[in-house]
């Protein structure tokens, strides 16, 4: 999920909500394929400073793989707390109590590494919540690769380093490697049953 507007700025000041997120990898892979759920809260104040290792966990798909059938994924959020889950609320993955500002939990640095002042964005608020108290619009997709570590270089066969200027070129090369797996009982794709929203009164 991502802000409506992006009112303490560019990501991740104004936050995300990754309520789901899993490798489409099967239980082989080192990392947590597809039979892992990962969930995390992006937060601060700019790309290279993330507070979301605070906010993160995963849970495995209990003896299942995410695709193997339908499943609910969750997401209860208050101004006090929020928490996501998968199939019911007995099976959390990620809990966060905003009991405490979030900035000074991450022990961010006073620059970044070009020497700009770092700030936090939601001193003015006086809101633990800051910047989970706005608006936020559901994201669902399939998203392919990636440069940011979530695949590791060098390992399960991962066909493009991500410090690479060819990448993408490197990942698309190797799609007799890959391209297979995808095609198989139709597993490269995502069905969605039904998305459903309540507001709390």
């Amino acid at each position: 999920m991502l802000p409506v507007v992006d009112t303490y700025g560019e990501w991740p000041r104004s936050g995300e909500i990754d309520i789901l997120e899993a490798r489409g990898n099967n239980y082989t892979y080192a990392s947590g394929g597809n039979n892992f759920d990962f969930s995390a809260l992006h937060w601060g104040p700019n790309a290279q400073n993330d507070g979301y290792r605070l906010t993160e966990n995963n849970k495995p798909s209990l003896h299942s793989q995410l695709g193997d059938g339908f499943h609910t994924y969750g997401l209860e959020w208050s101004e006090k707390y929020l928490f996501t889950y998968l199939d019911n609320i007995l099976h959390q993955v990620m809990y966060y109590k905003f009991d405490a500002p979030l900035y000074p939990q991450a022990y961010f640095p006073s620059a970044d590494q070009n020497g700009s002042a770092l700030t936090n964005p939601w001193a003015s608020t006086g809101r633990d919540n800051s910047p989970f108290d706005q608006e936020f619009y559901l994201i669902i997709n399939v998203a392919v690769g990636s440069q940011n570590g979530w695949f590791t270089d060098g390992k399960d066969g991962k066909p493009w380093v991500d410090s690479s200027p060819t990448a993408k070129k490197d990942f698309w090369d190797a799609r007799a490697q890959w391209l297979p797996t995808w095609e198989k009982d139709g597993s490269g794709q995502m069905v969605v049953d039904s998305v459903k929203m309540w507001q709390q009164c």
